[in-house]
């Protein structure tokens, strides 16, 4: 189900030692890509980035997407899952691009922290410095590749199915996706990312999960748990499709 590009060339300045063990950590990371794995692992596993703790190189990973910040050399490795520029995969990646940098730093801090769970994140995530951590996220953030492209296109009664739940919600107790996420899904600080042109398998993946541990536990009020446990199949596979379409 994971559909990854081959890593790019490491740094020649790199120590062997270093290299050595970066190699490791970014084979590892290839073969969980390959494998197929269940949908609620895929969107835990890939809620963020795969990366690893080597240091930092001074040429972007990608010419053509990169506005001027310096790929951290760890960036290699994210973009063996996310793509080019962590631009996300139709098969369920999420896009790390344009996403809020403090909400990829928070995330990728609880990964590390251990109370974000995923096997393959945690493994990684342990051994980054907080300065490493803040890198790759406002590198990820200033990216702006196109968005990826499904097989075929959503319906269009679909899409206009989507954008009234996301513009208004539904009756009785369904909130509009965007009260929380700011106007065109574009994301609310640290708290709330952009959800605009995130792929669909991702999308519906997510919300399967949230509505895995609404069944697990009661949840919060006004957390996505919530919510998410209030929506039917239809309603999420339409505001997936939605929101796919939108521009970061």
């Amino acid at each position: 189900m994971w559909n990854c590009n081959q890593q790019t060339e490491e740094r020649q300045s790199m120590s062997s030692a270093l290299f050595l063990q970066a190699g490791k950590m970014i084979a590892n990371a290839l073969r969980a890509c390959a494998r197929p794995i269940h949908a609620a692992r895929l969107s835990s596993v890939a809620a963020l980035f795969i990366l690893a703790n080597v240091g930092y190189a001074q040429t972007p990973v990608d010419g053509n997407v990169n506005r001027g910040i310096p790929a951290p050399s760890a960036a290699t490795t994210c973009i063996a899952c996310h793509a080019a520029a962590g631009a996300g995969s139709a098969a369920g990646i999420p896009r790390l691009a344009g996403q809020n940098p403090d909400y990829l730093a928070g995330a990728l801090s609880m990964f590390k922290a251990g109370t974000r769970k995923s096997d393959i994140m945690q493994g990684v995530a342990h051994n980054l410095s907080d300065s490493e951590i803040r890198a790759l996220s406002v590198y990820f953030s200033d990216q702006h590749p196109p968005a990826v492209q499904g097989a075929a296109s959503p319906a269009p009664d679909l899409v206009a199915a989507g954008q009234r739940l996301a513009e208004a919600g539904a009756v009785p107790d369904i909130e509009a996706c965007f009260s929380c996420h700011a106007a065109g899904g574009k994301g609310n600080g640290a708290r709330f990312p952009s959800i605009a042109g995130q792929p669909a398998a991702f999308l519906v993946n997510r919300l399967h999960e949230f509505q895995a541990r609404a069944k697990a536990a009661p949840p919060k009020a006004g957390t996505m748990t919530a919510v998410s446990a209030t929506l039917n199949e239809a309603q999420i596979q339409a505001a997936a499709a939605y929101l796919s379409t939108l521009p970061q």
